[in-house]
């Protein structure tokens, strides 16, 4: 009897299926890491305009080549693995942001990530041109200012004077005096020719009670201090007068997201 031994043809043939089959069993065990990967599509934006910001300078993922916004404040990253991940935004002429997000296992996750404007190293020109785009909104706070009655702190200059709460602007007023109650750890501002009464606040217009002089400066477009019924325009003016009036100016965030 005499082995049969297989033609050329017929091992090229199982060659074929035996790598086919291979393939198969590897698919199915290999778990497919282009799935397993998201893709952000980010967009930095001015947290008080929502204007988009190009050239800005986004890391995501510590030693791998950081991404630019292009003129539509866009950038795409590809391949973020799953869980939380940090991104980091810097821009001149915007305080350095830090957000957390949670990247999904897989898809594409559309985010904006919106970043305040300080000014720093900028030319007075554009500090000036960024005034004038938001002159509409604080029109009569530009106008009072510049007729100089009172004490005024517009956001810019409170950013000069690096002031972490209102508190600490208010403190540097002269005929302003701050009184913390040491029980229920509240502070509070009274005008020194009135310390009997407190005055009247307006929060972008609206008489208001109180504010918190805690509040982060960030949060604020400018402050006007009145001392007295002397100083107090006819628009703030009323039965309280004689206490004072402050009048905050907030900024308006749309796009804001919280890090």
């Amino acid at each position: 009897m005499y082995a049969r031994v297989p033609s050329s043809r017929t091992v090229g043939v199982r060659s074929v299926l035996a790598a086919l089959l291979a393939g198969l069993i590897a698919a199915l065990i290999v778990p497919d890491t282009a799935e397993a990967q998201a893709t952000l599509r980010g967009r930095v934006v001015d947290s008080e305009t929502g204007q988009a910001l190009a050239g800005a300078t986004i890391t995501i993922r510590r030693g791998d080549p950081p991404f630019t916004s292009d003129s539509l404040g866009q950038f795409v990253a590809r391949q973020l693995p799953a869980g939380e991940t940090r991104v980091k935004v810097q821009l001149l002429g915007y305080a350095l942001s830090d957000f957390r997000i949670f990247v999904p296992d897989s898809g594409v996750m559309e985010r904006d990530f919106s970043v305040d404007f300080t000014g720093q190293r900028l030319p007075a020109v554009a500090v000036r041109a960024r005034a004038e785009l938001l002159m509409p909104r604080y029109a009569g706070f530009e106008q009072r200012r510049q007729l100089g009655l009172g004490a005024f702190f517009r956001w810019d200059e409170l950013a000069k004077e690096e002031f972490g709460s209102v508190g600490d602007a208010l403190r540097t007023v002269r005929g302003v005096r701050i009184k913390c109650n040491q029980q229920s750890f509240e502070c509070f501002a009274v005008m020194a020719r009135a310390q009997q009464c407190q005055p009247t606040w307006y929060i972008d217009g609206m008489e208001a009670r109180s504010f918190n002089e805690n509040t982060p400066i960030r949060d604020v477009y400018g402050i006007e201090v009145y001392r007295g019924a002397g100083e107090i325009p006819g628009e703030f003016s009323g039965a309280n007068a004689a206490c004072g009036v402050i009048v905050m100016w907030t900024k308006s965030r749309p796009f804001r997201v919280s890090p």
